[in-house]
This record gives structure tokens, C-alpha cells and sequence, in this order.
């Protein structure tokens, strides 16, 4: 597959690199990573083709992602006659290769509980936007196309690639991984040149489920955050009232908000002083909803609803504590690293959340945060009542979780290693 450049080509090549995001939809209002890797992976020089798959729900749109869509191309719709030319091109261009990808990705093991019919259509509404997609890219001077989540995205960019003889690289989170639609998992790491793990919890997965993976193509890269934008607010030893507790992450149930309401139930009961907030839309809004109103929480608990970057920054600033008790649900479906977390503790934000996933390697217990078990109201709300009476160990997890942000998970330093990646992969591509 490999293509052949003089040495001037390459050259040139590695000055202006040229690399297509290839995503499921954008923007997202809770892929906010996302946003934030290509927005700096451009600022190190690295020009970047941003096309979605989907079109945009209707919903708040942050400012970050809004300026990375500026450029961004959208795969036709599955009634528009854009769709169909590029299939007809393909067909008679490469005709083997084109229906060997259709077969082999309808034939991918499906995952249960889902209409059998609705599922094969939406693979092939998938493979037909990736054809499109293929067709946009096939004259200009992408040397690789990279996507989030080896999922639909992660299926429609291995055909793009496999069409145009390139290389592709695939980030793989939670929900591609641990939920029930992780059935194009190996359909997509195992012909990836490099997957990217955001924690060595993930890497071990894939290689355990993908047993075709090789280790030595999985490069661990964290998501990270903008420590420019994340500046913690200046601590005072002034009492400022009732202990403040912030939660951000949506409305569904891996999120464990459940439980965080059931933790302020118990303080209530106990006469503690304090208020909290959930910040997030999604699902489970009126489960939650009805919780709060059957421990009487309406005057303590406020369900703010999704918010935009500014907004939630600003929430950091002004809470006393961040609680996120992440679980495991039956079916295997869970989070990744919540990246609400590295934002807290890059705020210095002493927080709380439980071992599920890479947690742990950011969360470390007594030394960047606090560490609960999982599906345990009553652990939280003992962490929270110790963490309240012990200022002093506030501020030393808040320090340590800042350093730790700083030396592991700050966004400029890994975007360089995934730029890293991307040449890495372009050089053994071209030799």
C-alpha cells in the first residue's frame, strides 16, 4: 500500500502535513476534546481536513468547536444524488475493494437488542457517506486520515483509507470499547496503522478483545486540557458559607449522578450544610428530576442543565468540591477518563470519583483526589464530610491534582505526541 516519495516530496510533505479528521458528528456538545485537539494540532503546524459524517443536533454549540467548523464538510444526505456519483465512480475504478469493504462490514457481528434491519441500514448509510467522503479526499494531499472512536466513524474511515491506499489512526474512548455498539471495534483497530488509547485501562482492553491488535500499534495519549484557560482561583481561608459541591458530566446513568443524589440525602439527614449543582443534559433528566423531589433536595440540588465551556469554567471557580462517581453498567458500557475531571483538577479542585476505567490513573487516592467505591452513596458522602472538615487536605489533593494535570494530561504537550504519531506513521508509510 505504501506510496513512493523523492526525498524533496517528503520534504515539502512534513512542512505542510496534511491530515483529514474523519468524524461521526461534529460539532458535539460533550466532545469537546475533540474540538480542542484539532483547534491545537493546527496551531503545531499540521493542516487538518475536518469532515462529519452527520450533520449537527440542535444543540449549544462551544466556541472552540464553532471555530473548527468553519472549514468542516458534511457526507450528502442518504436521499441527496451526491451520494450516488461517487458510488458509480468506485464501483468502475475499484470494483473488487469496494464490495469486499461492503460485505465485510455487514457481515461484522451485531450487537443484541437492536432491530437487525435498522442496523445493517445504518452500516449502510454509513458505507455510502464514506464512499462520498472517500471521493472528496482522493485528490488532495492528505497523508493520513485520523478519527475518535472506533465505532461508525472509526468503520468509515478504514474504508476511505483502504480506497485511497492510505494510512488512518483511530482514537478508541469508552462507548466503542465497553458498551454494547462496540461491535466494529476490530473492524476498525485491526486494520488501523496506529490506535491511539487514552489510558493503559483501554489499551489492555482492545488487546483483549481484538486479539489481532498488535501492542507495539497502540500508542497511550491522553486526552488533555488548555492550562492557559484553566487557572485556578485564588484560595482564601475566609468561611464562605455552606461546603459547595459541583458535578459536570450528562444526564445518564454510567455518569452516577444517582448516587451523588442519594450521597445528598444522607448528608441532609445528618444536618450537614451544604448545596450542589449537576451540570450535563441528557436521558436521564427526569429520573433525576423525580429523585431529588422524593428526598425533598429541590432547595439543595440544582439541575442546571448542559452549559458551554465559559459557563462550566466559570462553575469551577466558584464550588468548593467536584464529585463524579462514574460506574459500570450491566452491560459493560462505562467511561473512559472523564475529562470534566482533568478540567476540576487543573482548576485545583479537590474531587471525588470512584476506580472505574483509567480513573485511577488520574484520580490517584489520597494523592490527587479521593477514590469511593462504586454504586456507594454512603462512601461519598463520608468522603465528602471528611474532605469538608479537612481544608488542609483539600488544598494538598487540589496542588497534587493540578501537578499531575500539568505533567500528564495538558493538551500541548500531548497533541505534540500525537503529532509525533502522525509523522511517525507518514515515514513508515513512505519508505
Amino acid at each position: 500500500m505504501a506510496k513512493n516519495y523523492n526525498s524533496r516530496q517528503r520534504e515539502d510533505a512534513l512542512d505542510t502535513y496534511e491530515v483529514a479528521y474523519v468524524l461521526l458528528r461534529f460539532p458535539y456538545l460533550t466532545e469537546t476534546f475533540v474540538a480542542n485537539e484539532i483547534w491545537e494540532i493546527q496551531k503545531q503546524g499540521v493542516r487538518v481536513h475536518l469532515f462529519s459524517l452527520l450533520k449537527p443536533k440542535e444543540e449549544p454549540v462551544q466556541p472552540i468547536s464553532k471555530q473548527c467548523a468553519k472549514n468542516i464538510q458534511y457526507a450528502p444526505e442518504f436521499y441527496s444524488w451526491r451520494l450516488w456519483w461517487p458510488q458509480l465512480h468506485f464501483v468502475c475504478k475499484s470494483p473488487l475493494k469496494y464490495f469486499i469493504l461492503l460485505f465485510h462490514l455487514i457481515r461484522q457481528p451485531y450487537p443484541s437488542g437492536g432491530s437487525f434491519g435498522t442496523l445493517i441500514l445504518k452500516r449502510l448509510v454509513i458505507f455510502l457517506k464514506a464512499i462520498t467522503l472517500a471521493y472528496k479526499l482522493k485528490d488532495r494531499s492528505v497523508r493520513l486520515i485520523h478519527t475518535h472512536f472506533a465505532w461508525l466513524s472509526g468503520a468509515a474511515t478504514r474504508i476511505i483509507a483502504e480506497l485511497l491506499d492510505l494510512p488512518f489512526s483511530v482514537t478508541v474512548h469508552a462507548y466503542d470499547i465497553f458498551s454494547t455498539s462496540n461491535d466494529l471495534l476490530c473492524f476498525t483497530t485491526s486494520h488501523a496503522t496506529r490506535i491511539i488509547a487514552i489510558s493503559e485501562f483501554n489499551k489492555q482492553a482492545v488487546l483483549e478483545r481484538c486479539p489481532s491488535v498488535k501492542e507495539d500499534v497502540i500508542s497511550i495519549i491522553h486526552c488533555g486540557v488548555d492550562l492557559e484557560q484553566f487557572s485556578p482561583s485564588i484560595q482564601t481561608d475566609e468561611d464562605s458559607g455552606p461546603l459547595s459541591i459541583l458535578a459536570v458530566g450528562s444526564l445518564v446513568a454510567k455518569k452516577g449522578h444517582k448516587y451523588l443524589i442519594q450521597a445528598c440525602q444522607l448528608l441532609k439527614v445528618k444536618g450537614f450544610d451544604f448545596r450542589c449543582t449537576i451540570i450535563g443534559g441528557g436521558a436521564d433528566k427526569e429520573i433525576l428530576e423525580r429523585l431529588i423531589r422524593d428526598y425533598e433536595l429541590e432547595n439543595i440540588i440544582t439541575l442546571r442543565g448542559a452549559c458551554t465551556q465559559p459557563e462550566v469554567l466559570n462553575a469551577y471557580r466558584e464550588y468548593d468540591l467536584f464529585v463524579l462517581a462514574c460506574v459500570v453498567l450491566p452491560g459493560g458500557a462505562r467511561d473512559g477518563i472523564p475529562v470534566a475531571l482533568m478540567e476540576a483538577m487543573a482548576m485545583q479542585m479537590p474531587v471525588i470519583s470512584t476506580p472505574v476505567s483509567g480513573i485511577p490513573e488520574l484520580v490517584r487516592h489520597g494523592e490527587t483526589g479521593w477514590i469511593v467505591p462504586e454504586r456507594d452513596a454512603t462512601a461519598i458522602a463520608e468522603a465528602i464530610t471528611w474532605l469538608a472538615m479537612n481544608k488542609s487536605l483539600r488544598h494538598r489533593l487540589g496542588c497534587n491534582g493540578r501537578a499531575l494535570v500539568e505533567q500528564a494530561f495538558e493538551i500541548k504537550g500531548n497533541v505534540t505526541q500525537l503529532a509525533n504519531v502522525f509523522r511517525q506513521i507518514d515515514t513508515e508509510f513512505s519508505d
